[in-house]
Parts: C-alpha cells; sequence; structure tokens
C-alpha cells in the first residue's frame, strides 16, 4: 500500500509464529494510525485516537505473550526486555495523554516515534531472544 509507513518485510520474523503474527499485526496497526493521522483535522484526532487506543491494547497482549515466551525459554536477558516494554508502554501512555490535552495535537510525531521503537525493538531486543523462543509452545 502506498500509504503504508511501515512495509511488512521478513526481516522482522524472530523465528517463533506467534510472535512474528503479532509483530505483522503491531505494523498493521502502525500503518492504521498512520493513516489515521494524516486524515488532517478534527477527523485526524478522533481517527487516531481509535487507532492508537486499539494499538495500545494490543501491545499489552503482545508484550505479555512475548514475555510468557521468554519466561519459558528461560531467557537470561528477560528482566532488561521486560523493563524496555513497561518503559514504552508508560512513554506511550504519557504522549496520548499530551495529545488528548492539546488544541492542535501532532500525530504525526507519535507514530513515527512509535514506528521507529517497533523497528529498533524488533530488529535489536527481538531479535536476541530467537535462539530461545523459537521452540516453546504455549
Amino acid at each position: 500500500m502506498a500509504n503504508e509507513l511501515i512495509a511488512w518485510s521478513d526481516d522482522f520474523l524472530v523465528g517463533n509464529s506467534v510472535i512474528d503474527g503479532q509483530h505483522k499485526e503491531l505494523v498493521r496497526m502502525t500503518n492504521e494510525c498512520w493513516a489515521g493521522c494524516r486524515i488532517g483535522g478534527v477527523v485526524a484526532k478522533v481517527s487516531f485516537l481509535k487507532a492508537i487506543q486499539g494499538a495500545v491494547l494490543y501491545v499489552k497482549t503482545h508484550f505479555a505473550t512475548e514475555e510468557e515466551f521468554m519466561r519459558k525459554a528461560r531467557y537470561p536477558l528477560f528482566a532488561a526486555h521486560k523493563k524496555q516494554h513497561e518503559d514504552f508502554v508508560a512513554e506511550v501512555a504519557a504522549q496520548i495523554r499530551v495529545f488528548e490535552s492539546e488544541d492542535n495535537p501532532n500525530p504525526t510525531a507519535f507514530v513515527e516515534y512509535l514506528m521507529h521503537w517497533i523497528l529498533e525493538h524488533i530488529a535489536n531486543s527481538d531479535k536476541k531472544y530467537m535462539p530461545y523462543t523459537a521452540k516453546v509452545q504455549l
């Protein structure tokens, strides 16, 4: 799709079909947020808020799944990885509060932050647990 912010690539795969499916959904939701914020005006704010609230709920579900896989696999960097998740959720919640309180918010900057964090997190942090979780079943 020409209006996508992130084009899915198999380079994002971590080797676990459940987590890979969730990562694909996160990319789709980020693109949905991007589409919502590009509409403009009040419609953009409403569309963006709806999309981002759904994405935040999904992120929490995804993080819980990922953390369960890491626990079962006895991933040695689990605590640090979980902290990254907690910090991200706190930052997103803070940014949503600011966004909701502003008269003329800039959702584009927020979605770009979301995109960079997701891509960086998958490419660096998530790829590190691949050897540990690839064979784990929930």
